[in-house]
């Protein structure tokens, strides 16, 4: 890779079927994807392939902290794909995965892939915020948030065939 990561993609999701179904998917997609000559002529990447991606397969215990290797694969990934449902809403691993990521790499290599649900009831909210400084009336420093735009692929459909045919680009 020559990057410095271990690997190019951590996939954060819910261990819910569908959620799973996607996220497992996507990994098979980017391990087998050949980036485009194009893409590669204008210079952004020098990389053919993706070629290592993390996506935890088991559910994390029930303690309030990442265990150390997931904490570990978010700092030697270069991007985060969340996949987003109404259930990812619900879980603080997730929410935890994002945080995390944003604190290591900032928000611009956050991807949201819309497995479910309409974007307002399935991005959470640290994609869909961030953050701003700003200056209260009395002059102390406060922080308010304000809408982000994150970058994110639409793959929902009816059944699991229209969610893989939405998945083929």
């Amino acid at each position: 890779m020559g990057n410095g990561y271990k690997y190019d993609a951590f996939i954060s999701y819910r261990h819910a079927e569908l959620d799973k179904f996607v996220a497992e998917t996507l990994h098979r997609k980017l391990e087998s994807y050949k980036i485009s000559k194009k893409v590669l002529s204008n210079g952004r990447t020098s990389r053919s392939k993706i070629e290592r991606v993390f996506r935890d397969k088991d559910e994390l215990p029930i303690t309030n902290n990442l265990e150390d290797p997931i904490i570990k694969a978010l700092s030697e990934s270069e991007y985060l794909i969340v996949i987003c449902t109404p259930r990812l809403k619900e879980s603080i691993w997730c929410k935890k995965e994002i945080e995390t990521f944003i604190q290591m790499h900032g928000r611009d290599k956050i991807f949201a892939v819309l497995a479910e649900g309409e974007p307002h009831e399935s991005f959470p909210e640290e994609i869909l915020y961030r953050e701003e400084k700003v200056i209260q009336p009395d002059g102390t420093e406060g922080t308010r948030l304000v809408p982000a735009e994150p970058l994110a692929a639409d793959v929902r459909g009816k059944t699991k065939k229209e969610i893989l045919k939405a998945m083929d680009v």
